[in-house]
């Protein structure tokens, strides 16, 4: 029809435009190109099959050169602001490559245009599945944003005081302001398995980075400093009479600073996370995303990719951890009214009264026999080579059971059996698919039988039998108080990639775990 935005997709944005409070004709839409093209999972094709834009480089010189017409429209237009649907058209306005479920909900500039805008998610992603349906919120959220935006040209992200590379005395003079705020949000940055520095807020625009190593990761304090410095932060943190604030505070910090420093965290605890979950449970729960509903701040956790490396950025590091406790402040602030308004504190509480339960089951761990583990491992080999070797017999050649490719290609062209197709639409070799060859009792029967029985041994000796224990070899997990969307618990693997999953142990491993 010559125009955008009129077929399913322009209805829905139209819904969504209406939900949130918004005109048709208080906006002018159009599109990147203004010609028809064609799409696909991966690419973008003009009308002569010229690629304009691909999934992993965003937009192509042709695709650039044939949206300058756009980029000239948008720049001579008296327009405020722009709400870019999308990843095309977040990419003609950044001219990067940006992940628009990252980004969206972000106030960011336009060097392209000079002019402000926020990305969101392009209305036709709606029409798919459950997540589809979410997604209408979160656009109708970013649309909610860019109203606020339309009335001025000016671009006003927020504005925080981040303090970094301090002095001992500002250090000292910042612990007790927080202790005469009745409240800190801190948040802990890891590297070595120590803590390398730690952020302090008790308001949401300002934050101070206490740095314990240097850009080389040597000393930043002496030796009497550094020690002042732990004293002061362990005494706030076990102060009853301060709330301690933070993204999941409860599953890591907490736990993390107890059995590195010896620092007992106590007093109320203010955990965005387990609020977002508790208010949204359909939503996700990282503090990114917690940011882009709830605060005005644009997207900023790339910064934190720095964390194997802070020393080649060691001042852009200290920001991005000050930064996180604004943050987390902010949105704590806003869920805890929203919790307040909806009735969730009760929930919430019960929540967190499993903070010092999870420390002191994480602080202990299991003790296992090191020795029966051995013992059993030896034989589960001794198994797997025989079961291997079996296999090997039918097959006339060496299988690997762990590659689904090597298993697809065996069952569906070198015998031929008609294919199972998975969840992805691919054909599959799971658990399911070879029960039903071995049901069958037809050619390769045999086959899937062993395979199915070597995998289970494979699992039971790769993930049970040869856990990695903590130096006192014991047995410990993560644990995260919301790790579900039902709200109940869940167990992982440790920071420090030992132990495992300890809710759904083998029968057989569980003889391992003794008393003590």
């Amino acid at each position: 029809m010559g125009e955008p935005f009129v077929g399913p997709s322009g209805e829905v944005l139209n819904d969504l435009l209406h939900t949130a409070g918004i005109l048709r004709n208080q906006v002018y839409i159009m599109n990147v190109w203004p010609f028809m093209v064609t799409k696909n999972a991966k690419d973008i094709k003009g009308p002569y099959g010229e690629v304009l834009w691909t999934d992993n480089k965003g937009l192509t010189e042709p695709g650039q050169a044939m949206a300058e017409h756009t980029i000239d429209l948008i720049k001579r237009s008296g327009c405020n602001a722009i709400l870019a649907l999308g990843n095309v058209a977040m990419s003609l306005l950044t001219k990067d490559k940006r992940p628009i479920t990252k980004w969206r909900g972000s106030l960011l500039w336009s060097p392209a245009v000079s002019k402000k805008f926020i990305p969101t998610i392009h209305p036709a992603a709606t029409f798919h599945g459950w997540d589809g349906y979410l997604w209408r919120h979160l656009i109708i959220n970013d649309m909610c944003k860019i109203k606020e935006e339309m009335d001025s040209p000016v671009f006003a992200p927020p504005e925080r005081s981040l303090i970094i590379s301090p002095t001992f005395n500002h250090v000292m003079d910042y612990f007790e302001k927080c202790r005469r705020a009745k409240r800190v949000c801190t948040d802990i940055e890891i590297y070595n398995h120590n803590v390398s520095c730690f952020s302090l807020a008790f308001v949401k625009d300002e934050a101070m980075t206490v740095p314990l190593v240097d850009d080389k990761n040597g000393h930043y304090w002496t030796e009497t400093e550094e020690m002042a410095i732990w004293v002061a932060y362990g005494s706030l943190m076990s102060d009853p009479e301060v709330m301690k604030i933070n993204q999941n505070i409860v599953g890591f910090d907490a736990v993390f600073l107890f059995m590195q420093n010896s620092i007992r965290t106590r007093g109320k605890l203010g955990d965005p996370m387990i609020a977002q979950h508790i208010v949204y449970p359909d939503f996700k729960k990282g503090l990114d995303f917690i940011a882009s509903i709830h605060t005005r701040e644009p997207y900023w956790k790339d910064d934190g990719k720095l964390w194997k490396t802070p020393e080649k950025d060691w001042a852009k590091f200290q920001r991005y951890c000050a930064k996180d406790a604004c943050v987390a402040l902010e949105a704590w602030d806003v869920l805890s009214q929203e919790m307040t308004d909806g009735g969730y504190w009760p929930t919430y509480d019960m929540t967190v009264r499993l903070a010092e339960p999870l420390c002191y089951m994480t602080a202990v761990g299991l003790a296992v026999d090191r020795d029966g583990l051995a013992v059993t491992k030896a034989r589960l080999e001794e198994a797997i080579g025989e079961k291997q070797r079996a296999l090997d017999l039918l097959t006339t050649h060496t299988l690997n059971v762990s590659s689904p490719k090597q298993c697809c290609a065996y069952f569906y062209e070198t015998l031929g059996l008609t294919a199972y197709i998975g969840m992805g639409g691919r054909p599959t070799t799971d658990d399911k698919a070879l029960s039903r060859i071995v049901r069958k009792g037809s050619k390769g029967a045999k086959e899937a039988k062993i395979i199915q029985e070597l995998r289970a041994l494979l699992k039971l000796k790769g993930t049970y039998i040869e856990v990695e224990l903590d130096e006192d070899s014991r047995l410990r997990c993560s644990w995260n108080p919301r790790g579900t969307w039902t709200g109940r618990l869940s167990s992982s693997q440790t920071l420090f990639g030992t132990g495992m999953n300890l809710q759904n142990l083998h029968q057989e491993f569980k003889g391992f775990i003794v008393a003590g």
